[in-house]
């Protein structure tokens, strides 16, 4: 199959890693794969390569963060450009913003490819991502609302990432046999299972130190983590990503800035050893309905790295946790007992991130995860049938 996959956001960053482990997983099984992602670093040029058999497009950066990402208007119209002169089969829109729909919608189906919608985050209503104070331009946040739902509607298939936004998708009047559940998966031969003891001696971490480590882009809900280490005086808080003042300005206010660890950015291909240095990790989050929708991918490569993990019960990470017992589950007040009590044992540290390690290289490695996304293509390509938009129901 001739595959395209376009993403809103930077490469690196968040929904990008899910587009490339399904990506980098088909191109292994024969098909001809490309990725649109946006360039971190190129105003006004895209630049192309060839990144584990995917074709990586990295689009100009130019107009990307007017009011939310996916705006730049290069990289739009690029991307419309590069859809009418390429025939896909399938394109594969990771979220509904410009960039990663409008291609699909205009000239990718007019070219005759199948669309299929993956719905990554709950955007739209109370408690989603875009349920913010103040927008810049509030008119973005009224249409994007809308395009959240219709993108899914007008789709041949939709594509969830968890089980709260398959029932969304169901309450809006997608037909269930056009929905397909697919979680984010593993990538255990990227992430290298080490030694606390050896990464430290390799970033000249102090042994003895305890540390808990959260991984990210997105540094939200942190306050949860950062009150339990509040209250255990010999605890770092290692927080792996870009550097975030805002991340500083919350340590400070729980007086542990200086128990705090900013690793900055950090390339794939040291990332193991970072993970490494954590005795444990964390995954703090409020109850509102953009983390009832997700399904983390920074958890997937906790258990990749085979560290358990302190969590809070919400979405799908609260069956994942129970069912496989890769780590604790902890309302905001228990966390500080959550995170002593695995600390302070090694035995039970051991047999949690063994068990987390073990789900990623079986029932979350992409490798297995991309039998069922492989099979909802060629059914979709079975169809045949001309594109018609799923009637709406009543309340849509």
């Amino acid at each position: 199959m001739r595959l395209l996959f376009l993403n809103h956001n930077y490469r690196y960053m968040a929904t990008f890693n899910r587009g490339r482990g399904m990506a980098e997983e088909l191109a292994r099984r024969g098909h001809r794969v490309t990725l649109m992602t946006v360039s971190p670093e190129h105003r006004y040029k895209p630049v192309w390569s060839i990144v584990n058999g995917v074709c990586l497009a990295e689009m100009p950066n130019f107009g990307q963060n007017n009011s939310g990402e996916g705006y730049g208007p290069l990289d739009n119209i690029l991307r419309v450009g590069h859809a009418l002169r390429h025939r896909y089969d399938i394109i594969h829109m990771l979220d509904h913003k410009p960039n990663a729909s409008f291609a699909g919608f205009t000239t990718g189906r007019l070219r005759g490819a199948h669309l299929v919608a993956d719905w990554v985050d709950w955007w739209g209503g109370s408690g989603g991502i875009n349920d913010v104070p103040k927008r810049r331009f509030p008119i973005v946040g009224r249409f994007e609302a809308w395009w959240e739902i219709k993108s899914k509607l007008w789709a041949d298939g939709v594509v969830t990432i968890s089980t709260a936004l398959r029932q969304r998708a169901l309450e809006i009047g997608c037909p269930p046999e056009r929905i397909l559940y697919l979680p984010n998966g593993a990538e255990p031969n990227a992430i290298h299972c080490m030694s606390v003891a050896d990464a430290r001696r390799q970033l000249n971490v102090p042994i003895e130190r305890r540390i808990v480590g959260f991984l990210g882009m997105s540094q939200g809900d942190m306050e949860i983590a950062m009150n339990a280490i509040r209250q255990l005086p010999d605890v770092w808080l290692m927080v792996i990503g870009p550097t975030n003042p805002r991340v500083l300005v919350q340590a400070r206010s729980f007086r542990i800035a200086d128990r705090l660890w900013q690793t900055g950015f950090i390339s794939d291909d040291q990332l193991s050893r970072y993970l490494a240095c954590a005795d444990i990790m964390c995954l703090p989050m409020v109850d509102r309905a953009a983390n009832r929708g997700r399904f983390p991918g920074k958890l997937l490569y906790y258990m990749a790295a085979g560290r358990p993990t302190v969590a809070s019960p919400i979405g799908d990470v609260t069956s994942l946790i129970e069912t496989h017992q890769i780590g604790l589950l902890a309302d905001d007040d228990g966390f500080i007992n959550a995170i002593d009590r695995l600390l302070s044992d090694a035995d039970l540290r051991e047999e949690l991130g063994c068990n987390a390690r073990r789900i990623a290289e079986t029932t979350f490695n992409w490798s297995h995860l991309i039998d069922s996304l492989e099979g909802f293509y060629l059914q979709i390509l079975a169809s045949r049938a001309s594109h018609s938009p799923t009637k709406e129901n009543a309340h849509a």
